[in-house]
């Protein structure tokens, strides 16, 4: 009978070594590793590239282990070296004769060879990337056993580039750029992100200082795509020798020396200032004339308005006084006094008095604003 168990126990036995390989030896890069989608994974035999493991929809490696699309059209140099048993490629579509990754069982889960002859690459990177609200994402350095393929931002900033008037500024990029051959990104240069920043620096200065620093400032967001197409040369370079593929460049931000940005920023709010007060001056303006206007409408008072008027314009108004000026004090004591001037009833002369105090309080109101007016910065 004990043929019955043996099926459930190799079930059993099977599952163990799932779960052991799921779980102890993939997680370490021990014969078995994850490949993360959008991803590529190393593989060295005593430190010597060997080959390269993919996961990405819809992609693949070519003979040169740059990505491909599926169903990419193998060159007939290469067929005729896979007839001829000179190269074997595990990804080759005989039948219609294209590029095409096969299927794995396992999805990113994969056999990769015997462990320690063989073993997953592992190196140090450092960047700083852009999270999706914007802000600035700083990666320490840290020890990758991957290769990210599938296109994301880096940042990166330039200190110093000098604008048509010699001054300094810091100019923040972020780059696109997404990996064409992980094996010439990691083995044919020191470190492809360092080194692409390094290289755009010197098109980037060239092309501040033909600019003036407000006028950057204005065309900042055209600024990124005149850099990338500026250094057409430049991409297809690094994508040919070391399978970076710099895709978009922006401009995060344009920034003078604090000394120049603080003076920036008080002439800013100056003029936003000046607009407010020149605003609320029209808007009183407009007020006063309409108290004026409801001052007038006493015509009975006309002595007393025309008098007001012609201290209103004197040049002396500031130290004349109620004395000084002959037929104003009879004026005020037949306005003020207990008797009303002949012609004008009770309510007249209520609506006079409150349109007076509105005037005074007008007439305040307008020497403050000359005196904000006169401070302005001029333009």
């Amino acid at each position: 009978m004990w043929w019955i168990f043996w099926p459930i126990l190799a079930l059993a036995v099977a599952i163990i070594l799932v779960l052991i390989v799921y779980f102890v030896l993939a997680p370490r890069n021990l014969w078995w590793t994850f490949v993360k989608e959008g991803t590529a994974k190393i593989v060295v035999k005593g430190d010597q590239f060997n080959k390269a493991l993919i996961q990405w929809k819809d992609y693949t490696f070519d003979k040169d282990w740059n990505v491909v699309k599926n169903g990419t059209a193998v060159p007939e140099d290469v067929k005729k070296e896979i007839k001829q048993g000179q190269i074997k490629l595990y990804n080759f579509d005989p039948g219609e004769g294209v590029y095409r990754e096969p299927r794995h069982l396992f999805g990113g889960l994969r056999f990769y060879g015997f462990w320690p002859i063989k073993d997953i690459y592992i190196y140090r990177f450092t960047w700083t990337g852009v999270k999706e609200n914007g802000e600035i994402d700083r990666h320490p350095t840290e020890i990758l056993d991957y290769v990210l393929l599938k296109p994301d931002v880096y940042w990166c900033q330039l200190v110093g580039a000098e604008e048509e008037e010699l001054l300094p500024l810091t100019i923040e990029l972020i780059s696109t750029v997404g990996i064409k051959n992980p094996y010439k990104a990691l083995f044919e240069i020191e470190n492809w992100l360092e080194a692409a920043i390094n290289r755009m620096q010197p098109s980037i200065r060239d092309y501040v200082a033909k600019g003036e620093y407000k006028v950057l400032v204005k065309k900042k967001e055209a600024m990124g795509g005149e850099l990338h197409d500026g250094m057409e040369n430049l991409r297809k370079e690094f994508e040919e020798k070391y399978g970076v593929d710099i895709q978009k460049i922006e401009v995060k931000n344009i920034k003078p020396p604090e000394e120049q940005l603080e003076a920036t920023l008080k002439e800013w709010s100056a003029k936003r200032e000046k607009e407010r007060i020149i605003i609320k001056a029209e808007a009183e303006a407009t007020r006063i004339e309409t108290e004026w206007g409801r001052i007038k409408k006493f015509k009975e008072l006309g002595t007393l308005i025309r008098t007001l008027e012609a201290i209103e314009k004197s040049p002396l108004a500031a130290s004349l006084t109620v004395q000084a000026i002959p037929g104003l004090s009879e004026a005020f004591r037949g306005v003020f006094g207990k008797q009303l001037p002949k012609g004008i009833t009770q309510k007249q002369w209520k609506g006079l008095q409150k349109e007076l105090k509105n005037l005074k309080s007008l007439r305040e109101e307008i020497e403050k604003i000359k005196k904000i007016i006169e401070n302005l910065p001029k333009q």
